[in-house]
């Protein structure tokens, strides 16, 4: 299914962009990685240095960062703009008559029903 809504052109262009390269990193990475089993297949585990583990994490931390404030930005965002709609409508009750011609009861039996504590069912 494809939902097709307007948008400037200015954001189609970054949305064509940004597919492309993320395509392209895609393909790189495959690329890169089956170049690299390709000639041989060890599965040696190689010793990570200090610098190297410190790397990572400080990697890790700043990733995890971004990627929280960029929630954060896009909940107040979405807060800020669709926090004040009431897209929601709930049905009127319904009332003892429409739930007896729905069931196909009597008026008497949807009271007896919705007051008794306990209800047999034949």
């Amino acid at each position: 299914m494809i939902i097709h809504f307007n948008r400037s052109k200015a954001r189609k262009c970054l949305d064509i962009l940004l597919t492309i390269l993320g395509w392209l990193f895609l393909l790189i990475f495959l690329y890169y990685f089956i170049i690299h089993f390709g000639s041989e297949f060890s599965l040696r585990f190689y010793w990570l240095s200090i610098s190297n583990a410190n790397a990572i994490v400080n990697f890790t931390i700043l990733y995890s960062v971004l990627i929280t404030l960029s929630l954060l930005w896009w909940s107040t965002y979405n807060k800020w703009k669709y926090g004040s709609l009431n897209r929601r409508t709930f049905p009127e009750p319904a009332h003892n008559h429409e739930i007896a011609s729905y069931f196909q009861l009597t008026e008497e039996e949807i009271e007896r029903v919705q007051n008794d504590k306990y209800v047999e069912v034949r």
